[in-house]
């Protein structure tokens, strides 16, 4: 992507991108597992009601400052996520769930599955799950060299 003057070449935040750490912030915890929490307990408990009053209402945190600095409204972020204090919550998420992880790795004897059972079948052994192999020690390497 070509840089121009008001377009950056690249965006230096990190927190756009760190779904590692998304909904560990105990401010802002993930609102789905929250939601579930307050469904499990008592609904007639008036502290339960008062907690579900709390959720509704949101996080408590900034709501970010909508791209309005002091120099004036801000036109080259539109999402506003160029500077941690103009990020709102909605566009953090939005971020985040366009960052999220979408593959599963694989172990390194996936491919070789129906080979490895076909071994042990042949030799009419118990198959075990998943390849063995990998990281096991050799004979020469278990004896003690005192």
């Amino acid at each position: 992507k070509k840089a121009t003057i008001y377009e950056p070449p690249s965006a230096g935040s990190h927190y756009t991108r760190d779904t590692a750490r998304r909904d560990q912030d105990p401010a802002f915890p993930n609102p789905e597992i929250e939601r579930l929490k307050l469904e499990l307990l008592p609904q007639d408990d008036p502290r339960v009601q008062e907690a579900k009053a709390i959720f509704e209402e949101g996080p408590k945190s900034s709501p970010g400052n909508k791209g309005m600095f002091a120099t004036g409204k801000s036109d080259f972020d539109p999402k506003g996520l160029r500077a941690t204090m103009s990020a709102s919550h909605e566009g953090l998420n939005e971020s985040l769930d366009a960052n999220m992880p979408d593959h599963l790795p694989y172990p390194d004897w996936w491919t070789k599955q129906d080979e490895i059972v076909a071994w042990y079948e042949e030799r009419g052994l118990p198959v075990p799950i998943g390849g063995t192999g990998w990281g096991l020690v050799p004979r020469e390497g278990r004896i003690a060299r005192w």
